[in-house]
């Protein structure tokens, strides 16, 4: 997320979406009772016409839905630059990438102004290396940019892997490859045919490099973003994440560990005890049907942990009642 102004004192933040993990941050920060200003399209109707038009609005929320690449934020207009477009009515301001918004709440809770910063402070980033036979280039990409690196080129005639100038262009390929490796990326993508692909495999040996099909160097890059590989990937990680995080839970629980505590009863006791809170995990939905117990956990200086990618360990925290607190 690019954060042009945020001022928690202020209960003000204004911020340009750049990945689709932004829209999840912004799922549980913004919530009914907040005011949002963003530009939006509004079907405006002359008679029997009707024009859609792109409109300065702002919007007293009432309900917000994630959807897909998408933050659904609806509620009645308080604000318009438009005089055809009246006060009052309801209207929903979708909220994707690159969608520039200013967000207007009475407070912030101390998880969210965390996950806000940590979305502008750093985005993934990630290595991708496109190739065929003779040509090869490297790029750096992260939420904000995408830099082309290097290209390795050799000339290669004869058989697949039978001719020198092959030999020479995949040894130098692996030995790049090896080098980048060796820096912190947070995925590292390898594509191009795959015959070549196992062979790179073979020799370079790193269960962590993720392997796909393209057919050429020039397109593959945007092969991949066509199909939307780059997002996928840092899905799933975040998956595996989550996953770990709760198989930690779970094995504790099962030793008969007291210190890890579900249930909201029980969890006030601790609190009402003055027993203070390490970390949480909620689920999303939770956060919406108890926000006084999140919000409590959060005075207590409790580490939120929200669980929002739709897998196991989502539906097995979803069954002790969305939420496991473990306390000192």
């Amino acid at each position: 997320m690019k954060i042009i102004k945020f001022s928690p004192s202020e209960g003000i933040l204004k911020a340009s979406v750049k990945s689709i993990e932004d829209l999840v941050v912004l799922s549980y920060v913004i919530e009914p009772g907040d005011k949002i200003v963003s530009q939006t399209k509004r079907k405006i109707e002359f008679g029997k016409e009707k024009e859609v038009k792109t409109v300065r609005l702002g919007i007293d929320i009432e309900r917000v839905d994630l959807s897909g690449e998408s933050l659904s934020v609806s509620g009645k207009i308080f604000e318009s630059s438009d005089e055809d477009v009246p006060l009052h009515r309801y209207h929903t301001i979708s909220i994707e990438l690159d969608t520039i918004f200013t967000l207007q709440k009475k407070s912030f809770l101390n998880y969210q102004i965390k996950a806000i910063k940590n979305s502008s402070l750093r985005s993934p980033k990630v290595f991708v290396c496109v190739y065929e036979s003779g040509y090869a280039i490297f790029y750096s990409m992260t939420n904000y940019s995408i830099r082309k690196v290097r290209e390795i080129k050799e000339n290669v005639s004869g058989k697949r892997f039978k001719s020198s100038g092959s030999e020479l262009f995949f040894d130098k390929l692996e030995k790049a490859l090896l080098e980048e490796t060796k820096k912190d990326w947070d995925l590292f993508i390898v594509a191009g045919v795959g015959i070549y692909n196992e062979m790179i495999k073979d020799k370079i040996g790193i269960d962590s490099i993720i392997y796909e099909t393209v057919s050429y160097a020039d397109t593959g890059l945007k092969e991949l973003m066509e199909k939307d590989v780059i997002n996928n990937k840092l899905k799933e990680r975040s998956i595996i994440n989550q996953k770990k995080k709760m198989d930690e839970y779970i094995k504790s629980i099962s030793s008969g560990d007291n210190r890890y505590v579900y249930g909201i009863e029980k969890i006030y006791d601790k609190l009402n005890r003055s027993v203070p809170p390490e970390e949480a995990l909620v689920s999303k939905d939770f956060i919406g049907r108890n926000k006084d117990l999140v919000s409590a956990l959060d005075k207590a200086s409790a580490d939120i942990v929200i669980f929002n990618q739709q897998d196991e360990s989502l539906y097995t925290l979803n069954s002790f009642g969305g939420i496991i607190v473990k306390f000192y």
